[in-house]
């Protein structure tokens, strides 16, 4: 699998995609492989696919969440997609009259698999982190009668029709299409990808630095694979990117995201990272652990392990289904990623390093001629910003960690980090020269209080740390230093998706609290750093605040 700019870079490998994507989008929506309802194995509309019925005291989708098996329950389903998108390329090929064309198209369809979006990775220069190929409403494609302009299905979903019933009331009942960062709650509303792309590029150093810290230094699976534990995770990173691409839109909505087409690029990295963990950590996996919340086939409380039935997808014609045990290598589905082709251990952090770590740079060329005409070129963050990318070349590493009732906001949320005062307008904080960072939460509509919910996520604080150490208003790293400097400027704010702001003690179960360990700098670009200690709290940091820890409180 390529990243989206790489794959476009293949001009015949794009056009069967795109090609394929078209004819996936059109089919019945009453057929089992249909757009419609392979999306709707995540959430709505809440019915059973493939015979595979809802359990006793299940609830909800299929998908997996808050749970050890939330990466690899995705796996089958990203190669179940992946499987039907191929079938309908390879029948838009054979679409095509024989001759050299037709034959290229068919030796392009032998290499192709479903591309990722890497939001994380520095963009090529002149680019935002935000691909200019899924915002351009239309496009052109090289089709049996020639090259025709049509819908861009990377843009969006049509809904043919639209259910409102299948979608569970609200706005999803009336929107006609997928929508990111939709203009109104109307059935006229558009998509405003302007706007994704600028919070998406204000924020992206930030989750490089939070990917950066999940491969390099997070040697436990559990602790990588959800968002119930402390610190952070890939779970929690993928819905920090959820709620900024959907923005009141469909993406940030859990139980209608999959129906996005953006929902598939995204999905395709949280899996290749999970991949390259794998690579990176050979020995640790999922290990049992107590399901937070229901699923469409697993009831509240039941233990999840490394054999749990990945309903409801069935490993063969007997009825088996795959598990986490089965899927546990990505060459079962015939795929593999970029940076594991060849590797050793040391080429493999090399390659992370480049990618995300202190040094990181660009790793693909600008492909200008996917920029649509009426997008301005991206400008470059200003110098002057706090929030980073990774810096290790210290002994300390500093997070902010957040704890907060998943289903508390009745839909998803995002909780916002600065080192400063920050205005009013919640579209601009990620804009503001105090903005540091952000978590999000994605959820449903299901209110949730109880402590079981509980979910956590993290905003590193140390390259911002840094840079306050370079202007001057910070005398040093060291935690004498640091902790009253937070105290006096360490601030945090919570708004919802669709841009209201919450009062932090209106937050249900909301603590934030300040982690400090030591770390061992990486000698070389082969190398990652290690860990010396175990986080511990600086409780003075947040003492006195509202939503912030105190002792007592369970990180």
């Amino acid at each position: 699998r390529l990243e989206i700019r790489e794959l476009e870079k293949n001009k015949d490998q794009w056009n069967i995609y795109l090609l394929g994507m078209r004819k996936f989008q059109s089919m019945d929506q009453k057929n089992k492989l249909s757009w419609y309802q392979i999306a709707g194995i995540h959430g709505r509309p809440h019915v059973a696919w493939d015979g595979v019925e809802s359990a006793d005291g299940g609830g909800g989708g299929y998908c997996a969440h808050g749970a050890n098996i939330f990466p690899t329950w995705h796996r089958p389903y990203l190669a179940l997609f992946e499987e039907i998108l191929y079938l309908n390329a390879r029948q838009a090929v054979s679409e095509f009259p024989n001759g050299a064309l037709k034959d290229r198209y068919s030796a392009a369809l032998a290499t192709f698999r479903m591309p990722y979006w890497d939001w994380a990775a520095i963009p090529p220069e002149g680019e935002g982190v935000y691909p200019w190929s899924v915002q351009r409403e239309k496009v052109d494609v090289v089709t049996p009668n020639g090259t025709e302009t049509i819908a861009n299905p990377l843009f969006e979903y049509t809904f043919h029709p639209l259910v409102p019933s299948d979608m569970g009331g609200h706005e999803w009942s009336v929107f006609p299409t997928t929508l990111r960062n939709p203009s109104s709650k109307q059935e006229n509303a558009s998509s405003q990808n302007d706007l994704v792309s600028h919070q998406l590029d204000s924020m992206r150093p930030n989750i490089q630095s939070r990917v950066y810290n999940v491969l390099a230094l997070q040697k436990d699976y559990h602790n990588v694979s959800n968002d119930m534990v402390s610190g952070d995770s890939l779970e929690s990173t993928h819905d920090t990117i959820h709620n900024y691409c959907g923005v009141g839109g469909h993406l940030s909505k859990l139980d209608v995201a999959a129906f996005d087409p953006l929902f598939w690029l995204h999905h395709a990295n949280v899996d290749r990272l999970l991949a390259i963990w794998q690579a990176l950590n050979p020995s640790s996996y999922v290990t049992p652990f107590k399901s937070p919340w229901a699923t469409f086939t697993i009831p509240r409380d039941v233990i999840t392990d490394i054999n749990t039935e990945l309903k409801p997808f069935h490993r063969n014609d007997d009825g088996a289904f795959w598990t986490s045990e089965s899927i546990r290598q990505t060459s079962i589905f015939a795929y593999t990623y970029p940076e594991l082709l060849n590797h050793s251990i040391e080429s493999l952090i090399t390659k992370v390093n480049a990618l995300y770590g202190p040094d990181a740079t660009p790793q693909w060329s600008r492909n200008s001629l996917s920029a649509p005409s009426n997008l301005a070129q991206r400008a470059t963050l200003s110098p002057n910003r706090i929030s980073g990318t990774p810096n290790f070349s210290g002994e300390r590493q500093y997070m902010a960690s957040i704890r907060v009732c998943k289903f508390g906001l009745d839909g998803s949320f995002n909780v916002y980090v600065f080192l400063g005062d920050s205005g009013e307008d919640v579209t601009c904080w990620t804009s503001e020269e105090a903005f540091v960072g952000v978590t999000g939460i994605l959820a449903t509509g299901m209110k949730d209080e109880q402590g079981s919910g509980d979910v956590t996520g993290a905003v590193p604080l140390t390259a911002a740390l840094e840079a306050r150490v370079r202007s001057g208003e910070l005398k040093g790293l060291g935690e004498e230093e640091v902790t009253p400097f937070l105290r006096d400027n360490l601030k945090w704010r919570v708004s919802k998706t669709d841009g209201k702001a919450v009062d932090v003690e209106s937050t249900p179960g909301f603590r934030l609290s300040v982690l400090v360990a030591r770390v061992q700098p990486a000698r070389s670009a082969n190398e990652f750093p290690k860990m010396l200690s175990d986080y511990e709290v600086l409780a003075e940091a947040t003492e006195g605040k509202p939503g912030g820890f105190r002792p007592g409180d369970p990180l």
